[in-house]
Parts: structure tokens; sequence; C-alpha cells
């Protein structure tokens, strides 16, 4: 008789009811699905050849120009009416375009030139480098070699 009841035990733990589980599952799957926040992600826009030739004239009388060209390699070159200075690294960037600023009396343009084989993490430092230095007039180029 033991041996009976030991199988009876044993099937009874096989047939386990997995409905339950199933629907808490689906439960937080759906509340989950609810809460979750999506976010647009932004993206930089770059002007083609054609909108740059365009737009360019218009703007050159307005204020002084500096001039940022980041090359391929990511290094960056910075140049005024002034000077030219190559900067090895984002900080040095962000002390050469305060430098740039401090410099002219009036409020600057920054034209970022890239190369089109640079990285975007590139472009993305030389943007934030302006930002953190104060100058908000930004316009991006994108060239075929510098």
């Amino acid at each position: 008789m033991s041996g009976t009841a030991f199988t009876r035990g044993s099937n009874a733990q096989r047939d386990l009811d997995m409905t339950s589980m199933v629907d808490v599952t689906f439960l937080l799957l759906i509340f989950f699905m609810v809460t979750a926040s999506f976010q647009l992600q932004r993206s930089i826009e770059i002007p083609t050849r054609q909108s740059e030739v365009s737009t360019r004239p218009e703007i050159l009388d307005e204020k002084p120009l500096v001039r940022l060209e980041v090359d391929q390699f990511g290094g960056f070159l910075v140049m005024t009416p002034a000077w030219e200075l190559e900067t090895p690294g984002k900080q040095n960037l962000v002390a050469a375009l305060r430098q740039a600023r401090e410099e002219s009396a009036d409020d600057l343009r920054l034209s970022i030139d890239v190369h089109d084989s640079a990285r975007l993490s590139s472009l993305v430092d030389a943007m934030d480098s302006a930002v953190t230095a104060g100058l908000a007039d930004i316009q991006v180029t994108q060239l075929d070699r510098l």
C-alpha cells in the first residue's frame, strides 16, 4: 500500500497547472508595454552641398567667422582671421574656441567643415565644444576633402 501512495504523489507533481503562470506573465507583459515611455531620437541635420552653396553667401556678411575643420582622423583645426591652432582633443578645442570668442568683440559665427570620412563622434565633440565655449551660431558643412 505504501508503494501506491508514493506513485500517486509523483503523478501529482508531474501534473502542475500552468494556467495561472501564463496569466501572470501576460499581465506583466501588458503592464510593461503600457508603462514604457518611448522617446524619439534626435538627429543632426547636415546640409547637402547644393543647400550649402545657396545659403552661405547670405550669412558671410553678418558676423565674424571662425572656421573649425574636422579631418577624417578626428583632428580639429581652429582658424580665426588672426590665428590658426591645431587642437588634439576636446578640452583643448573648448579652450581654443573660448579664446576666439573672447578676442572678438562681436558675436561669432562658427562654421564646422567636416570631412566626409570623419566619425560622427568627432562632429558631436566639435558641436558640444562650441556650445560649451558659448558659441550659438553654428553651421555644419560636409566636405569631400580638407
